[in-house]
């Protein structure tokens, strides 16, 4: 079964796959994902047993809700399209700011998940977030300038329905805590696929209140040393500075070219695993 991501998120890897997967183990029991995002390499690999986390709490909600209720979703994303669709971009544009508004009073739930996922579908480049805020600041350029909206279709309904089978066809967790507390859930022939917010990257703001600098990195390489120690195997994706390189530099580092679209070049990332 063929599965897609169902949510917008910076740093999605879905395009990149064909680069990372030649270099994921054939065998492994438990798949481990403590920076969850998009989920594209999950939905990809489709493992049989799993644990994701992302300390974004709006992401995990709505994989919550895909799991529990993706009926619910497709009906609120059907009534929003009814709404949406027919209003010139410019009340396009307010439509989206009132919702935003008002996403940080909404309970954890169904709704506030739909609505979150929405908004990162119709804002410039899925960004909600600025300055620690929750802002809409302009439509998604696919809508602006061609009236398309690919998550408002049959296609996106039923990929969420798969994605649902999936999830509850197959034994796994999810979590909404710090990676470290997921890192310690490894065990012995698992595999760890990690693919954290970037330092040269944090002009886009994944998490509010989440601070990403050389201290997160150094960090996190002490982390993932301690998994060494318990032979767990694990993968990262990361930018390729010098600063990443020398911090990882006892690891097998390969580099992979990516398309980035706030800068309009091609530039090069890292993976770097330990086996």
């Amino acid at each position: 079964m063929k599965l897609k991501t169902f949510i917008k998120w910076t740093g999605n890897k879905s395009r990149y796959l064909k680069y990372i997967i030649p270099y994921i183990p054939d065998k492994y029991n438990t798949y481990i994902e403590p920076f969850l995002g998009s989920g594209a390499l999950l939905l990809k690999l489709q493992p049989d047993k799993w644990i994701i986390n992302d300390i974004n709490k709006d992401n995990i909600n709505m994989w919550k809700s895909v799991l529990d209720d993706p009926d619910s979703i497709i009906y609120i994303f059907k009534e929003f399209g009814k709404i949406f669709k027919p209003l010139t971009n410019k009340d396009k544009i307010t439509f989206c700011k009132e919702i935003v508004s008002i996403i940080k009073n909404m309970d954890y739930n169904i709704e506030r998940a739909s609505i979150y996922t929405l908004m990162k579908f119709c804002s410039y480049m899925g960004e909600i977030i600025i300055n620690n805020k929750f802002y809409f600041k302009g439509l998604e350029q696919n809508i602006y300038n061609n009236n398309r909206y690919s998550f408002l279709t049959p296609n996106y309904y039923n990929n969420l329905e798969n994605v649902n089978m999936f999830l509850n066809d197959t034994y796994g967790q999810i979590f909404n805590t710090d990676y470290k507390n997921i890192l310690k859930k490894a065990k012995k022939g698992d595999f760890i696929f990690l693919d954290p917010p970037y330092i040269d990257n944090y002009t886009h703001m994944y998490n509010i209140n989440q601070k990403i600098d050389i201290n997160f990195i150094e960090e996190l390489q002490k982390e993932l040393k301690k998994l060494d120690n318990k032979d767990v195997k694990w993968l990262m994706t990361q930018a390729d500075t010098k600063n990443i390189r020398k911090i990882f530099k006892d690891y097998e580092i390969i580099e992979y070219p990516v398309y980035r679209i706030y800068s309009n070049k091609h530039v090069n990332e890292l993976i770097i695993k330990n086996f």
